[in-house]
């Protein structure tokens, strides 16, 4: 494995000057027979040398050429200066003589080097400054400048003893060009290094190409492991740095690994340029994780890709995982968690030089950020390209704080939040709940139906299917109702009109009278009911009507009686109406063939949905398409709850409420999932929710479908509002006529 040229680091300058000076230091006391340096001949080849170690190993990586060359000069110069040479005898005269021409070539140093800073503030281009940097480069070594001193001293300071000056002569020009201690060092390094390097597997590959930011692209050696998960080194221009493995393909006869740059590598025996080799400690995968992700039990799963944008995430997965539709991922976004729900995925290619590279890409939508009080908030900016992309599948998350107006409405898929629903806003800014047949919203109703009335909210239930009355029965509701003569009544009113003759004024008026009855028959019921028991529901039952206009005419009246007692009690108190299979009680009336009259009721119906708000009145609609249902009372719902629908009309229609990616979803909703959308929600965009099966509510809801021979006929409520001082009867199993049965 190739070494990189090897450069002290500071901690080995350090102990090098340290060494030098040391052995310099055993060498004086040996030649003086002094502990101590004094200021005498004999001390200055010691300090001349402590001089050059500091200079040369410390000060000098702080001096820009030639500055370095000026500084070295001033101090031998310094020191030549000042040595006292009358110890010399009879060398002082040649003595002087060497000691003036090392002057005098101190000087030439200081003077070449500033005549190349001079000259280079002024032309960078001109030749005399750059011939003078290179010879201030050459003659300016501190080895050079500092050596003069050192042999006047020695030979000055110790002519007694040949031996001496023979002695240290030897050792100060060993350290002047062999540098030991430098060498030692070096070479103690390499050694650590040719340690840890055993510990290192053998190169598994060569960079072939960096996708910037983070990614790399490696052609793999002959038989080498390329293991998703895996921590590897690489050296990059910028250093060596950790790896973590994605995925391989083939490329001709070659294979290709893909990886994630993650971080510097440190402790790292040294690779040589552009070469990928396995980490010694593989152990170091969870801690790299945990730092990229913010989390202990986060998955890297992908990385993003392009056409990613602040409301869509796509990536690329990576990792062998099981994902799938409303799962939740994240990434780390200036120093928070942005969460995103899978909604969609597709396969693409990538080119490379020879087999492009499939791969798939999942679209995920953006959440946001999670928090306790306030559930989901969206995050105002995107993820960057090549972003790692992190699974939240095993992370816990902190339960919702609910105040006594909320409550749990789903949960996130594949996740341990939980997302709640203010029923406030629920109630007073209408909701709508969208789904085909037995994909559970009727269940969601009823929940919400019970949530409500927990809570002290009047729920008014209009019921044509029958199963409130044995779903509800734990509530102990009541069942507001005309008398069997009364709808009679009603019936034939309506078919006179139909049938009179043109215009049928005599029995539109018999028509008015009969209404006017019925009129005041419904006020003493709602206001029975919303002046009685806080916590009963009340259930319109209108299985036994067979024409539709007087459906729409019985319900029209009901809830109109409702909204003047709450226009006169201005929101003493909440009322949420329920309105199940709702395209029978307001249907879209133009082009579905009804009459003026027929159409006035329907629009009249719609008024509740645009005035109830202020006076506390809230509609809970339940339907199976939106092409059935008003618009206009649609179009007044705040918070949409949607579960699997295929009709194209409908998913037109959502488009208006969720993004293009969240209405693709729609179709492939499983049992019990939904999106949530709205201001009720706890999370400022749409979310996929969905709900744990229960087995009480299947069995409930199979009751309904047995044989009415084998039925058990529900209780009836004790409390019954007046008719007209006739309670109203309940049909027994023996008269009531057959049921169609309800899937939910």
């Amino acid at each position: 494995m190739a070494q990189r040229e090897a450069l002290p680091t500071l901690a080995e300058r350090i102990k090098a000057v340290f060494a030098n000076i040391l052995i310099f230091y055993i060498a004086l006391m040996w030649a003086s027979g002094n502990p101590l340096p004094t200021g005498g001949l004999e001390s200055v080849w010691f300090l001349s040398g402590t001089a050059l170690w500091f200079f040369s190993l410390l000060s000098a990586p702080y001096f820009v050429p030639p500055r370095d060359a000026i500084a070295n000069a001033i101090a031998a110069a310094c020191i030549l200066v000042t040595a006292d040479l009358t110890v010399a005898a009879a060398l002082k005269e040649p003595l002087e003589i060497v000691r003036w021409l090392a002057l005098i070539y101190c000087v030439l140093v200081t003077g070449l080097a500033l005549t190349a800073l001079f000259l280079h503030d002024r032309d960078r281009s001109s030749p005399v400054g750059r011939l003078c940097y290179r010879l201030t480069a050459v003659l300016g070594l501190g080895e050079i400048l500092y050596t003069p001193s050192a042999i006047i001293s020695i030979v000055g300071a110790y002519q007694q003893s040949l031996m001496t000056i023979a002695c240290l002569l030897m050792l100060w020009t060993m350290f002047m060009i062999a540098r030991p201690a430098e060498l030692a060092l070096l070479a103690l390094r390499r050694w650590r290094e040719d340690a840890a390097s055993s510990d290192l597997e053998a190169p598994v590959g060569i960079i072939e190409r960096i996708d910037y930011p983070n990614i790399l692209r490696v052609r793999l050696a002959r038989g080498a492991v390329w293991k998703p998960g895996a921590v590897y080194v690489a050296a990059m221009s910028n250093g060596d740095h950790y790896i973590i493995a994605l995925f391989a393909q083939i490329q001709g006869a070659e294979i290709m690994g893909t990886g994630l740059c993650v971080a510097p590598a440190i402790g790292e025996a040294a690779l040589g340029p552009g070469l990928v080799a396995s980490s010694a400690d593989q152990t170091k995968a969870a801690a790299l994780i945990e730092s990229l992700s913010g989390a202990t039990d986060a998955e890297l799963i992908g990385f993003t890709v392009e056409n990613s944008n602040i409301g869509t995430l796509r990536f690329e997965v990576a990792a062998s995982q099981e994902l799938g539709e409303g799962q939740v991922v994240f990434v780390r976004l200036n120093g928070r968690d942005v969460f995103y729900q899978i909604l969609d995925a597709h396969t693409a290619e990538e080119s490379f030089d020879q087999n492009p590279h499939g791969r798939q890409v999942a679209v995920a939508a953006q959440l946001g950020c999670f928090d306790a009080t306030r559930g989901f908030t969206k995050f105002d900016w995107l993820s960057g390209m090549n972003a790692p992309v992190f699974w939240a599948k095993s992370r816990e998350f902190p339960a919702p704080v609910l105040s006594d107006r909320d409550f749990i409405i789903g949960n996130v898929p594949s996740t341990t939040i939980r997302v709640a629903a203010n029923l406030d806003d629920l109630v007073d800014y209408h909701a709508a709940i969208l789904g085909m047949t037995g994909t559970g919203k009727t269940e969601l109703a009823l929940d919400i139906a019970r949530e409500a009335v927990r809570r002290g909210v009047k729920v008014f239930c209009v019921d044509f299917t029958g199963e409130y009355r044995a779903r509800l029965a734990d509530l102990n509701p009541l069942f507001p109702a005309l008398e069997a003569k009364e709808v009679s009544e009603l019936e034939t009113r309506l078919f006179a009109v139909e049938t009179g003759k043109y215009g049928a004024p005599d029995e539109k008026k018999a028509l008015q009278e009969t209404l006017t009855h019925i009129r005041a028959s419904i006020e003493k019921q709602v206001v029975s009911f919303l002046t009685g028991d806080d916590h009963q529901p009340a259930v319109l039952e209108l299985l036994e009507i067979a024409n539709t206009k007087a459906s729409l005419r019985l319900t029209e009246h009901y809830l109109s009686a409702v909204m003047e007692w709450a226009r006169d009690h201005r929101q003493a108190r909440r009322i949420m109406i329920l309105l199940e299979e709702a395209h029978t009680i307001i249907p879209e009336p133009f082009g579905s063939g009804f009459d003026y009259d027929t159409q006035w009721v329907v629009s009249r119906i719609g008024q509740i949905a645009l005035q109830g708000r202020k006076y506390g009145v809230g509609l809970l609609v339940v339907c199976q398409r939106t092409a059935l249902v008003s618009k206009t009372i649609l179009s007044q719902c705040n918070t949409f709850l949607t579960h699997a629908l295929i009709d194209q009309t409908s998913l037109q229609f959502l488009q208006s409420v969720y993004s293009a990616e969240h209405t693709s979803a729609i179709p492939n909703l499983g049992r019990f999932e939904f999106l949530a959308s709205g201001r009720a929600i706890r999370a400022e965009r749409p979310i996929l929710l969905q709900r744990p099966f229960d087995q009480s509510k299947k069995d409930a809801s199979d009751a309904l479908r047995r044989p009415l021979a084998n039925a058990a006929v529900p209780p009836k409520s004790d409390i019954v509002l007046p008719v007209d001082a006739v309670a109203h009867d309940i049909p027994t199993p023996d008269v009531e006529p057959p049921r169609r049965p309800q899937t939910r």
